[in-house]
């Protein structure tokens, strides 16, 4: 197995690393303190970032969402950093990657803005009785005439409060069936509430409150993805998603396939969280004196250096190999997304633990980044599937159908 980044992965690494502790480095603590990032800020965000080639847009997504790899690279390098921007990008693809397969008027408004990187999505599927346990969405599409009514709620929404447009699962009234509609909030106003949580501090989260809302039936996901297999050998051209993507969708269901990028690159941020506090550990370790020499020369220090390093090795190439498998479109690809995940957030948040421990009573220090990252880390246990949840999709996987654990 190859374990090295083309040159070409390399030279976008090392431009994303440079651009990030020059851009955002120097202001991460005091801003991310500040709260939620407002429509304005982040999509100041977003224009930076497409400087870079790097967006939502049809011709910066098809090298960034498109590309698996470099997904997970920049998934890596951000986590590093300042992970509150990752829902923008991760979250805002969902309904970005679909915009192009809508209905013509529906395009002539969002593919202007995607363009212009002043699209912001999210992706709407959490509600309050219906949290991992997806099969049972009080969200409501009635259908009547050309249009569904939606009628219901969503919490726990990354972007809810700044979004313009989501990806919203519902419940067809009619049929009985979970979908998905591609909903713009100027066309079919939903109402939001922020909501308040102990890591990514400057990612905007919320509630979304739907009341008779009206959804053109052309937006659901069924047409939507009708509309993509009537483009034949286009659908490349038009879609920008990988071509392992596409081969999934033939063994898959196109949620499942869909989520599987997004666990893979929560698993990466989750290493880049890891890094940075055990970069931070190292150098403590380094300088800091006890006893009349540095810290860094005692034995469990050692130890704890040790077992933080390993497991963000592990992690690594665990996120890694599951993004490999989504380039090749491997039907493991569901299964390694989920372990990646849940092995990687969880060693995050004991490396994140140890790096305290190493630094003492200035590991407490809000003035320090370490309380930042112990906090974020925590985060990466929990949304797209918590660790629990991702275990079992683990089991269902490996023993095959009739051994869900949750059905």
């Amino acid at each position: 197995m190859d374990f090295e980044l083309s040159e070409t992965e390399k030279m976008y690494r090392d431009n994303l690393r440079n651009f990030l502790k020059k851009e955002y480095a120097p202001q991460v603590g005091q801003r991310d303190a500040k709260g939620p990032l407002t429509r304005g800020e982040a999509i100041d965000v977003m224009k930076k970032f497409k400087q870079l080639g790097i967006g939502l847009g049809p011709e910066t997504a098809r090298g960034f969402v498109g590309s698996p790899m470099i997904f997970g690279i920049f998934a890596e390098e951000v986590g590093r950093v300042w992970p509150s921007l990752l829902p923008l990008f991760g979250m805002g693809a969902l309904p970005a990657i679909y915009a192009p397969l809508a209905p013509e008027e529906v395009k002539e408004r969002l593919i202007p803005r995607l363009e212009a990187a002043e699209f912001i999505g999210c992706f709407a599927e959490t509600e309050p009785e219906a949290g991992c346990d997806t099969s049972k969405l009080k969200t409501t599409a009635r259908p009547v005439g050309d249009h569904f009514v939606v009628n219901g709620s969503k919490t726990w929404i990354s972007n809810a409060t700044i979004a313009d447009t989501a990806l919203v699962g519902v419940t067809n009234t009619e049929t009985g069936t979970q979908t998905f509609l591609l909903m713009e909030k100027e066309y079919s106003p939903w109402q939001t509430n922020e909501l308040h949580k102990i890591g990514w501090n400057a990612s905007p989260t919320g509630e979304m409150f739907f009341e008779d809302c009206k959804v053109p039936k052309e937006n659901e996901l069924g047409v939507l993805m009708q509309n993509a297999l009537k483009l034949g050998p286009k659908l490349r051209e038009v879609l920008p998603v990988s071509d392992g993507f596409m081969k999934m969708l033939s063994t898959m269901e196109p949620f499942t396939a869909m989520m599987t990028l997004p666990r893979a690159g929560m698993a990466l941020a989750s290493v880049g969280i890891a890094q940075a506090a055990f970069e931070a550990a190292l150098n403590y370790a380094r300088e800091r004196k006890q006893f009349g020499k540095p810290i860094g020369k005692f034995q469990l220090i050692q130890e704890m250096l040790y077992e933080m390093d390993v497991s963000i090795e592990t992690a690594r190439l665990l996120g890694y190999k599951a993004v490999d498998s989504i380039v090749k479109g491997q039907p493991d690809a569901r299964k390694l997304s989920a372990m990646a995940k849940v092995y990687a957030g969880e060693a995050a948040v004991k490396v994140t633990y140890r790096a305290m421990q190493i630094h003492g009573g200035m590991g407490l220090s809000t003035e320090m980044a370490l309380e930042r990252y112990f906090r974020d880390a925590r985060m990466m246990t929990i949304p797209d599937g918590t660790s629990e949840m991702m275990k079992l999709v683990t089991g269902y996987t490996l023993l095959g159908k009739g051994f869900s654990a949750y059905a």
